[in-house]
C-alpha cells in the first residue's frame, strides 16, 4: 500500500529531478520543502503544512537507481 505522496513521486520523476542530491518533503501532490539538511526539511514541511510530510532523498544527478 502506496501512500498518495509517494504515487505522486513515481508520477511525476521530472519533478524530483530539479533537487540533485537533496531531500524533498512532500504533502499531497506538492514539493513543500527541500534542502540538504534532512531535519531542516522536516521541520519547514511541517511548519508550512502543519502535516507529516513524505521525505525522498533524490539521488545525485551522477547516479541512477534502477528498481
Amino acid at each position: 500500500m502506496y501512500t498518495p505522496e509517494f504515487n505522486w513521486l513515481i508520477a511525476h520523476p521530472e519533478e524530483a529531478e530539479k533537487y540533485p542530491g537533496e531531500y524533498i518533503a512532500i504533502v499531497g501532490e506538492s514539493i513543500v520543502a527541500h534542502g540538504k539538511d534532512f531535519k531542516a526539511v522536516l521541520v519547514a514541511a511541517e511548519s508550512q503544512t502543519g502535516k507529516e510530510p513524505f521525505i525522498y532523498k533524490v539521488p545525485p544527478a551522477d547516479r541512477e537507481i534502477v528498481v
